[in-house]
């Protein structure tokens, strides 16, 4: 698999737990579709790491991409973007990876469920819808435990104001005083509010028993599983 040489532009602090990594790649030759992630690596004292991220930009401009890398004790990597990386270091990425992919052609209708740091991928996919002006209808349905972990929430809620085909659900599972908006996980009442046609694609990215039970509570709801794309984070 090709390798691509990158250098960080900049490290910005998105929520408590987690930081976007700006890299530009020169090689025009780097190519992505929304939804893939990439194998990140660097080597630190002499050994080698590699870690998948998703992509959360559009492709509209692949030669800048943005990474959301929530911090983590168990992975060095995650730990070293958030304790030691610095704008100008030289890291590697491959191509874009994986099925979990939408394009246009596929449906004109799409409903992006994410749970935690699992909305990256579908991001990428909501920025895609926006930034090349598709006609397609996008629901974001993202569950965060504590509202102060949701993920470029400003640029979110900005969209959905000013594209009539974006529209977003956030639901905050542990809520607290400054949130006014939904609560609870992901339910069927939430998912019969987006008032969806049956030739809707629904994405699902979060941990493995989220995915599991959202699939199970779309099937319960009749849509087929051919229309069901996952991905699950372990």
């Amino acid at each position: 698999m090709h390798i691509f040489d990158a250098r960080i532009t900049a490290i910005t602090p998105a929520t408590p737990s987690i930081l976007v990594l700006h890299l530009a790649i020169p090689d025009p030759g780097f190519r992505f579709l929304p939804g893939q992630w990439v194998d990140l690596s660097i080597t630190l004292e002499g050994v080698p790491h590699t870690a998948g991220y998703s992509i959360t930009t559009s492709p509209i401009r692949s030669s800048e991409i943005e990474l959301a890398i929530k911090a983590s004790a168990r992975h060095p990597l995650a730990r070293w973007v958030h304790e030691s990386a610095c704008v100008g270091d030289q890291v590697t990425v491959t191509q874009g990876q994986g099925p979990f992919v939408y394009l246009p052609e596929m449906s004109d209708n799409v409903v992006l469920i994410g749970g935690g740091v699992g909305i990256t991928p579908l991001l990428s996919v909501f920025r895609h819808v926006r930034d090349a002006a598709l006609t397609t209808q996008a629901h974001l349905v993202y569950s965060v435990s504590d509202s102060s972990e949701i993920l470029f929430r400003d640029e979110l809620e900005s969209a959905a104001q000013s594209y009539p085909n974006l529209h977003l659900s956030i639901t905050v599972t542990q809520p607290d005083p400054r949130w006014h908006g939904l609560t609870g996980r992901i339910d069927p009442v939430k998912l019969h509010a987006l008032d969806v046609p049956d030739d809707t694609l629904y994405y699902l990215c979060g941990p493995k028993g989220m995915v599991e039970d959202m699939s199970t509570l779309l099937h319960g709801l009749g849509v087929p599983m051919s229309r069901i794309i996952f991905e699950k984070w372990w």
